[in-house]
């Protein structure tokens, strides 16, 4: 492709969307209602029990603050637990309560539905062009992350 464009301007358009997608409330489990970002470090949190907040930010890709007020937010909610390391009296483990281990268990079914819709468009496209779609977002990713760091 000589002219990029096209393709940033459609990669654009995907960002915006999944960005009002993301910020649309949906009701997990009966009344309880969540944001995309609460549900994805809900599930996060339940698939890596016992991290960090530090280890947190890194696998969401926002800063320890932002990880920080996220898990405030699920903490009040009555999703998350806080726990001093075994490790370090400084550092705190997260993990999910009962009600967070149900939210996590709804996304998950949620995610099946979409994962299959998505699979389904990956399997008509050849392994060569999915590993360089991957590389390409991998590089696109990483001139984001200069340009919001430098």
């Amino acid at each position: 492709m000589k002219d990029y464009r096209e393709l940033a301007w459609q990669m654009e358009r995907i960002i915006h969307k999944y960005s009002q997608f993301e910020k649309k409330p949906q009701e997990y489990c009966k009344n309880l209602v969540l944001t995309q970002p609460e549900i994805h470090t809900v599930a996060i949190i339940g698939d890596q029990e016992g991290i960090s907040v530090t280890g947190l930010s890194k696998v969401r890709g926002i800063t320890k603050g932002g990880a920080s007020q996220m898990v405030y937010k699920l903490v009040d909610k009555g999703l998350v637990e806080k726990r001093v390391s075994p490790n370090s009296d400084s550092e705190l483990n997260l993990y999910l309560t009962k009600l967070g281990k149900k939210a996590r268990a709804e996304h998950r079914k949620r995610h099946e539905t979409m994962g299959e819709k998505f699979s389904e468009i990956m399997d008509g496209i050849p392994q060569e062009m999915q590993d360089e779609l991957l590389k390409m977002l991998k590089a696109f990713e990483e001139e984001l992350d200069k340009l919001n760091l430098g």
